[in-house]
């Protein structure tokens, strides 16, 4: 598609710049692009890594916490689950990937005390209040990692239009517009070299 310009040498010149500019930007914006896509490919292990962490951790404590709902009767396992209180202080920041940012969850503070009976709850409880800040803190390391992963997509999304619309339709377009004003051009400077050829002739034969 030729852009709507006039076919003058400073139109043209401007478009010159203009396509080097592109240019420029496109191989920028690929570069960019091709890192995300490493780091994305990064965060994919990393998720799948923090997902069988989480899974492990979640059947561990629901294996533990079903043994202590079995070995106890239903109102004293209610009732030391009514007595767990928890505590908790997380930082929220962001890192930069690429210029992307991406969220940071940081725990500033973890307590979780306990003060059921022990004569009515079974020691398994104790292993689940145990695990759980770890529990707690594999949870948050993976939703950083689905909600980095998110943002990065939305990204690579977004990066990939502008390197499509730079390499599909501005630049073509920049290109066939400085051809058509170069054609244009020479036609303008052949017919004005034909007409002083003739003025020429013309003031010879006088």
């Amino acid at each position: 598609m030729i852009l709507r310009v006039n076919p003058n040498r400073m139109e043209l010149l401007k478009l010159r710049r203009r396509l080097a500019l592109a240019r420029r930007g496109h191989k920028l914006l690929q570069d960019k692009l091709e890192e995300m896509m490493r780091r994305f490919l990064i965060l994919l292990k990393d998720i799948d890594k923090a997902e069988e962490d989480f899974r492990q951790r979640t059947a561990t404590i629901m294996r533990q916490t079903l043994y202590c709902r079995i070995s106890s009767r239903k109102a004293d396992f209610e009732e030391a689950l009514s007595r767990i209180t928890t505590r908790m202080d997380i930082a929220v920041s962001t890192q930069r990937i690429l210029n992307v940012r991406t969220p940071v969850f940081d725990i500033r503070e973890l307590e979780i005390s306990k003060q059921y009976d022990f004569f009515t709850t079974s020691a398994q409880m104790d292993a689940v209040i145990a695990q759980a800040p770890d529990y707690i803190r594999a949870l948050l390391k993976l939703a950083q990692a689905l909600k980095s992963l998110q943002v990065l997509s939305f990204e690579i999304e977004r990066t990939r239009r502008r390197v499509n619309a730079l390499e599909y339709m501005l630049i073509p377009s920049i290109e066939e517009t400085i051809r058509s004003i170069t054609q244009k051009l020479n036609e303008l400077e052949r017919g004005n070299l034909t007409r002083l050829m003739r003025v020429k002739e013309i003031v010879r034969s006088h």
